[in-house]
């Protein structure tokens, strides 16, 4: 049967319009929104600077102005820009905000009162009440709670024990502030447990036993808000500066610091008082003081420093989830390369005598690269591939082997953000079928998987943590192909359709040696199920066989994945999810390779493969295999 040559351009065509791209599917989050107070403050009392005839554009921060403070740092990080709500921005916060109740501290003239409360109905009223899924909202508040209720303590206002009701009582209307946003639909919510407020300059000068019973409440606030999380059902990104300024306190410079008692600024000329409010760089604070002392004033609000590592340690909180989601991903592609040569082997023995028995050796290598986008670093992979295997002529039209492989991955999780290595011991038990010029192969794949040597890179100012981990995993896989060949003399071409299904599984871990960075990573699954089509080509060269294929593919299961993580130094265990890395669904792959007769008994196969039209994706594997018919 001879194919009509104007179908062929047809096919073609269908074929590669069938494999457009699609934008890819990292986790990027459409928006950050900010809530809280003075330390979250970007900027919302700059109109009041103006008006004292102040430098408001550079001022209007809690911190050592004009450097930027951790939420618009983070903001930055995944490519917005934060400003205050009064100028258009999602930066709700305003200093001094407690939690839902009035009056708050020191607020300016001719300005609103806007506790935390108030700035959750600013943002969900005009949005009909629903909160954006896809954002990331972060919420640090009671900081003036406490302040406004230690202050009638000092006052004889109020007894110790209600100071501790009252400052505990703000710690449970945090948690339902943050039920508001969970309820309208926020998924990403971070929210910030307090530092030691005995570590304030104000708060330091006091004696020991004050500053004890100031710990005690500091802790007994973040126990509140975590057990509030947990017994409401909400996962929240628990940020736990308790534990980071605990470290940050016990070495001081290592974290940059040379001073963590003092105070970066002074008196502006002609400001109505030394907050930090009023601070400038090159006025009334130095640039050498903002980026060497913890504290720009002594009320608690921090130095561009420490403004700087708060947004880190904020940051790895989502990246280590994120990057951590690749070690389910890499499997897939190994897989991949140890097939590749499995399928080679088969091809080979097909040409063995009736009942007789053929023996190979492959070997292969792959590289799976994920490019840098906003919030997320560049990614890659390593793979090389050696598989031994047997394969026996059973009938004229069937062949069937088994094959053992070992396969390793070399990952990296970006430039100075940690690696981790994978070795898979693979079982393949393998079939094919040909009858006419009709053609179908089966590989069935088990494999142990071990993650050797994870390393994660957590940096904090001029510090570089590293957390360390090890665990194992499994994937199962089965592929399936089938095609028939249309002939033009010695040319084959035809249709081919391809199925491969993969089960990954990583075992949950915890990290060590990262202090308050260290994580628990819980178990994952990554399901795939790829189905192509497409064409094939082959040519019969005086015993060698040079061919071409090129599939459009489908992956099927391109639902959210999501990992799930807990910071192992909060006690209560609070755990959340960050959305998986995941690629383009559609995509093509071209293939390409030579298969022949090296002598009476010896053959060769050559193979190469490329994926393409996955956006920011650079994925490509070659294999090599001899095979030996006894």
């Amino acid at each position: 049967m001879k194919i009509n040559k104007r179908v062929l351009p047809a096919l073609v065509a269908s074929v590669i319009a069938a494999a457009g791209s699609a934008d890819a599917g990292a986790a990027n989050f459409s928006n950050v929104v900010v809530f809280g107070d003075s330390l979250s403050d970007a900027g919302y009392y700059r109109p009041f600077l103006a008006a004292l005839g102040l430098p408001a554009a550079q001022m209007g921060r809690f911190s050592t102005n004009p450097d930027p403070i951790w939420a618009e740092l983070i903001s930055t990080y995944y490519g917005f820009t934060a400003k205050p709500s009064n100028a258009g921005g999602f930066d709700y916060a305003q200093g001094g905000a407690r939690v839902t109740l009035t009056p708050g501290v020191s607020t300016p003239p001719g300005f609103a009162e806007r506790p935390v409360s108030t700035q959750i109905t600013e943002y969900l009223t005009p949005r009909n009440g629903a909160a954006d899924p896809n954002a990331l909202y972060t919420m640090w508040a009671g900081n003036n709670d406490f302040f406004v209720q230690f202050s009638a303590l000092l006052a004889g206002q109020i007894t110790q024990a209600q100071l501790q009701t009252n400052v505990l009582a703000a710690a449970t209307a945090e948690v339902g502030q943050v039920a508001r946003l969970t309820g309208a639909g926020a998924k990403y919510v971070m929210v910030f447990g307090g530092f030691d407020g005995a570590m304030t300059p104000n708060l330091a000068a006091l004696d020991a036993a004050t500053r004890a019973a100031v710990t005690q409440l500091t802790a007994g606030y973040n126990t509140t808000l975590w057990n509030g999380f947990l017994s409401t059902g909400q996962r929240v990104i628990p940020v736990d500066l308790f534990s980071l300024f605990n470290e940050i306190r016990a070495n001081p410079s290592a974290y940059g610091f040379a001073n963590i008692t003092g105070v970066a600024c002074g008196q502006f000329p002609g400001a109505p008082s030394n907050s930090s409010l009023f601070c400038l760089q090159g006025v009334n604070a130095t640039a050498s003081g903002a980026n060497s002392l913890m504290w720009a004033d002594g009320t608690g609000h921090m130095t561009a420093q420490t403004n700087r590592i708060i947004a880190q340690f904020a940051e790895q909180l989502i990246d280590g989830p994120y990057n951590y989601s690749m070690l389910a991903e890499a499997p897939l592609r190994t897989r991949t390369v140890h097939v590749m040569g499995v399928a080679d082997g088969l091809a080979n023995g097909r040409n063995a005598e009736l009942g007789k028995y053929t023996a190979f050796l492959a070997g292969g290598t792959g590289e799976f690269d994920v490019d840098q986008s906003t919030g997320s670093s560049s990614k890659s992979n390593r793979m090389d591939s050696v598989t031994v295997g047997v394969t026996v002529r059973a009938s004229e039209g069937v062949t069937v082997g088994a094959a053992y492989g070992q396969t390793r991955n070399r990952g990296d999780f970006g430039p100075n953000q940690g690696d981790f290595k994978t070795s898979d011991q693979n079982y393949s038990l393998f079939g094919s079928l040909n009858y006419g010029r009709f053609y179908g192969a089966a590989v069935g794949t088990i494999a142990n998987i071990r993650y050797n040597d994870i390393h994660r890179n957590i940096q904090l100012g001029p510090l570089t943590r590293q957390a360390t981990s090890n665990t194992t995993g499994s994937n199962a896989s089965v592929f399936f192909n089938a095609g028939y060949d249309f002939a033009i003399g010695r040319f084959l071409i035809g249709p081919v359709v391809s199925a491969t299904w993969q089960d990954v599984e990583v075992a949950g871990f915890d990290e060590a040696n990262a202090g308050s960075a260290n994580l628990r990573i819980a178990k994952q699954n990554r399901k795939s199920a790829v189905y192509s089509g497409g064409l094939r080509a082959s040519f019969d060269f005086e015993g060698w066989t040079p061919w071409i294929r090129f599939t459009a593919d489908k992956e099927t299961n391109d639902d959210p994945r999501f990992v799930t993580a807990s910071p192992l130094s909060i006690a209560t265990g609070n755990s959340y999810d960050i959305q998986a890395y995941s690629a383009d669904s559609s995509y093509s792959t071209f293939s390409a390779g030579l298969r022949g007769q090296l002598a009476p008994q010896w053959s060769l196969g050559l193979s190469y493969y490329m994926v393409s039209g996955r956006a920011g994706v650079t994925e490509q594997g070659a294999s090599a295999v001899v095979s030996y018919k006894f």
